[in-house]
């Protein structure tokens, strides 16, 4: 018999926290996240989605055992400004068992439909820049740092449960040249010139730091253009800042400037993280901590996280500095493979930056939305 059970206490959020930990035992694919990373997502004290967020997270048990998770998200700022009654669920996992998921998605409609909602989407985090997406291809490529993994059945669990396909990612990964193409350098030094444009020399955290605010203002610039985006507000901002910054090399950092000093365009990278990771096992101690800092220097592959670009600069060639300059620290550090990270299928001004370089699409994943009968 299958029981499904609200996570109240502390004790009880550490075992939702945990659940994949087990479920995913001997996989070499599945990367699993800092323990009090997680934790602190779903504290109030730390994330500040929460101030508008309403939250129920959702445990399966057979036989006193957790089964089967899932947390239930209403980010009440986003459907105001959307005009939506979305429901969002994430931090989702279950064993390949119909009767577990069955009871859990019975329970999460039910909760839904007494807030209100009107359908359901995910798996997602509280916010954009969240983890999301089900992995429905490239089961037997290792996790990236900033994506979701899960086993091959989750999509078949959905399909059965009613849910349709709603918003596909692609992932990309690039070969890194042995040299900046020519062409690239003679390009950008003709945008470079044409609109006196800058390029500040970032060699600390601190350096970057202070252009903080205006990369997320062009995040909210450059995205606001994608399907459901919703601009950070400064709290959020301040609480993303700081899980980048831990993760920031500052040689993967690019900011363009224009002639008076604003910032117009920017690219960051981190070096990849999720072998790291594995090691660790969830901790930071006792050696957890040496694992990711080795990755931070001795690294043969990046992840690229952010791009943006301020609308009125775009399709005006501002993305070929940002390569010029982060290629060639990819090349100076030895980088020999880029992921692209997750990306919207729509996304396709993202999409052909690829298009110069050897690459090949190696995973593929969908959102899947569901409406919530009453």
């Amino acid at each position: 018999m299958i029981t499904i059970e609200q996570v109240k206490t502390k004790e009880e959020l550490k075992a939702f926290v945990m659940f994949p930990f087990g479920l995913y035992k001997g996989s070499k694919y599945w990367v699993p996240p800092l323990i009090n990373g997680e934790m602190k997502t779903f504290d109030k004290d730390f994330n500040p989605t929460l101030e508008f967020s309403e939250t129920c997270l959702l445990v399966a048990k057979k036989e006193d055992e957790i089964v089967g998770r899932v947390a239930l998200i209403i980010n009440k700022r986003e459907n105001e400004l959307l005009g939506e009654k979305k429901l969002r669920f994430g931090w989702m996992d279950f064993v390949d068992d119909a009767e577990v998921t069955d009871a859990l998605f019975a329970q999460a409609q039910q909760w839904g439909a007494e807030k209100g909602m009107e359908y359901m989407e995910g798996p997602v985090g509280f916010c954009n820049l969240d983890k999301a997406a089900l992995l429905t291809w490239g089961f037997d490529e290792l996790s990236n740092t900033t994506a979701l993994y899960n086993y091959p059945y989750y999509e078949k669990h959905m399909e059965r449960l009613g849910f349709e396909h709603c918003t596909q990612w692609i992932e990309t990964e690039i070969m890194a040249p042995k040299e900046v193409p020519e062409k690239i350098h003679r390009f950008s030094g003709l945008i470079k010139e044409k609109y006196s444009l800058q390029i500040p020399n970032l060699k600390s955290k601190k350096a970057i730091s202070k252009y903080i605010p205006e990369v997320f203002e062009i995040l909210n610039q450059t995205y606001s253009v994608l399907e459901n985006f919703v601009p950070l507000t400064e709290k959020q901002q301040a609480f993303y800042a700081r899980q980048f910054m831990d993760i920031i090399n500052p040689d993967y950092v690019s900011c363009i400037l224009d002639k008076e000093g604003n910032m117009i365009a920017f690219g960051v990278a981190i070096p990849y993280m999720a072998t790291a990771l594995q090691k660790a096992k969830g901790s930071l101690f006792p050696f957890g901590w040496y694992h990711l800092l080795k990755a931070q220097k001795h690294n043969d592959r990046a992840e690229l996280l952010l791009i943006g670009v301020v609308p009125a600069w775009q399709r005006k060639g501002i993305t070929a500095l940002i390569f010029e300059e982060v290629m060639q620290r990819f090349i100076d550090n030895n980088i020999v493979y880029v992921e692209s990270n997750p990306e919207q299928e729509k996304n396709t001004q993202v999409q052909a930056l690829w298009k110069g370089y050897k690459s090949r699409h190696h995973k593929a994943r969908w959102t899947f939305t569901k409406k919530i009968s009453r």
